[in-house]
This record gives structure tokens, sequence and C-alpha cells, in this order.
């Protein structure tokens, strides 16, 4: 009885027509490839080196600074001392917390600019799956398996960037 079912089963639903409705599409090559993508990527990576020579700067500035304090440690009175070293240990906090703001400032931009681009994906991703009659699309990354035929990253890719 169980071997009849299953063969009607088989008969009703072939495999073929079902693994025709699944397409795959690799979501990371078409954030790094796509047009938009190459752009949020340089222009990241811009702003990190510009903030990263900014930082050095001021540390470099900052340890020119400590240096000066340690130096005068035998000229000044210990409370003197004592004073700049304070103001120095402010200045030094104040820094750490901009750069720490600027730090996330830069990360919650960035994810807001990729979250943009995903939904841009998405839309893509729904159009072309409606024209094309596919019900199901997954990422590449969690298939072991599949025809070429199924992957639709290169349509999409170029889809994206028109």
């Amino acid at each position: 009885m169980k071997k009849f079912l299953i063969c009607i089963i088989l008969l009703i639903f072939p495999f073929h027509s079902i693994s025709e409705e699944i397409a795959i599409v690799d979501l990371e090559f078409l954030l790094n490839s796509s047009t938009k993508g190459q752009k949020l990527a340089k222009k990241y990576q811009n702003l990190n080196k510009k903030n990263l020579d900014f930082f050095k700067d001021k540390e470099k500035k900052l340890s020119e600074k400590e240096n000066k304090i340690v130096s005068k440690k035998k000229i000044l009175s210990e409370q003197d001392f004592k004073k700049e070293a304070s103001i120095f240990q402010e200045e030094v906090k104040k820094y750490n917390l901009k750069k720490k703001e600027k730090i996330k400032e830069v990360k919650v931009q960035r994810e807001k600019d990729y979250q943009e681009l995903l939904k841009k994906i998405n839309s893509v991703l729904v159009d072309y799956s409606a024209k094309n009659k596919i019900s199901t699309v997954i990422d590449k990354k969690y298939i072991i398996i599949s025809k070429s035929t199924n992957d639709i990253t290169k349509d999409i890719l170029n889809i994206l960037n028109k």
C-alpha cells in the first residue's frame, strides 16, 4: 500500500517540475559585485582609512603631550603634576568616547546602507520570480548541490546594475 501511494505521489508531482520552481542566488556575490555594492564598499573603505588616519594623528599628539607631561614631573611640584596628569586623563577619556561614537556612527550608517541594498535586491528577486514563475529562491550558501541552471545570480546582477 505504501509503495502504491508513493508511486501515485511521484506521478502527480514529478520532481523535475518542483526543481524548476526553485532558484538559487548568491547574495554575498550580489552585495560585493553589484555597482551599488562596490560603491558602498569603496565609500566605507575610504571612510575607514580617513578615520584611521585621523585617529592615528590624534593619538600621536596625545602621546607627545603625555611625554611632555612626564618630562615635567621633576620640574613641577607634585600637586601641579597631578593636576596636569588629571587634565590629560580627561582629554584621553574624551578622545576615547569620541572615537567610540565615530566608529559606532559609521557602523550604523554602513548597516543602514547595506540594508537598503538588500531591500533593492529583494524587490528585484520578487519581480524576477513573478515573471519567471519561480516559487522559491534560496541563498547559495545554504545549498549543497544543485544544477547550475537553477542559479539566477548573473541575471539578478544584470538587472541590479541597470
